[in-house]
């Protein structure tokens, strides 16, 4: 069982990681100090350094954090009894909803990596759970692939596609600035592109499948 302490500290983790993103939503990771954040949070600065050691764990932390939930919800909303098609649906509405209110980090991370500035085990972890959001992802396809309803391709490769899909459709420019496009539209466009694009319809390459 979690004393109340633990539960009173991952309370206070928790405000802290919405008060970055909020932050980093608007500024980039640079522009953001430590001092932005505790105020945002509500913490005096030395209450935040007890809890993290420094701006790029707090970063860290934040990604790790919702990149987790992602993940828990694809385990969720995709579960394996679900039929693929149903479960795709869910598995675009949750890749949208989450890069439109936690895209904008990736871009800092990536700057974070080619400059050096992010701890490579920091950058580790973030690797890893971006690896497992795929791997959740394939295995919706894997499910269609085997049921034939989706066409025969690598799995990981159609996770990694639908990820870009997503991508590109909420942001835009060398800068990734989001986009003001209205969410039921843009999820109703990557559904049918999505749609149509793989799941079979009695064709294949513009021929009868059983020709």
């Amino acid at each position: 069982m979690i004393s109340r302490r633990e539960r009173e500290k991952d309370f206070k983790k928790q405000l802290i990681v919405e008060a970055a993103n909020r932050l980093f939503s608007n500024s980039s990771f640079e522009a953001v100090t430590v001092e932005d954040i505790a105020r945002a949070a509500e913490f005096g600065k030395g209450t935040l350094y007890q809890y993290f050691g420094s701006k790029e764990e707090i970063f860290s932390y934040t990604l790790e954090t919702v990149l987790n939930r992602l993940c828990a919800y694809i385990e969720k909303e995709c579960p394996s009894d679900l039929t693929p098609q149903a479960a795709l649906n869910n598995l675009i509405t949750l890749h949208y909803r989450f890069y439109k209110k936690y895209g904008h980090l990736f871009p800092s991370l990536l700057r974070m990596k080619l400059d050096g500035s992010l701890n490579i085990g920091l950058y580790t972890e973030i690797e890893t759970l971006i690896k497992r959001r795929t791997s959740l992802t394939a295995q919706v396809f894997e499910r269609g692939i085997r049921d034939k309803v989706f066409i025969a391709a690598d799995s990981y490769k159609l996770a990694r596609l639908l990820n870009k899909l997503v991508i590109g459709l909420i942001f835009e420019g060398p800068e990734m600035k989001a986009t003001d496009g209205d969410a039921e539209k843009d999820l109703e466009l990557i559904k049918l592109i999505v749609s149509n694009g793989i799941i079979l319809r009695g064709e294949t390459n513009g021929r009868n499948a059983n020709s």
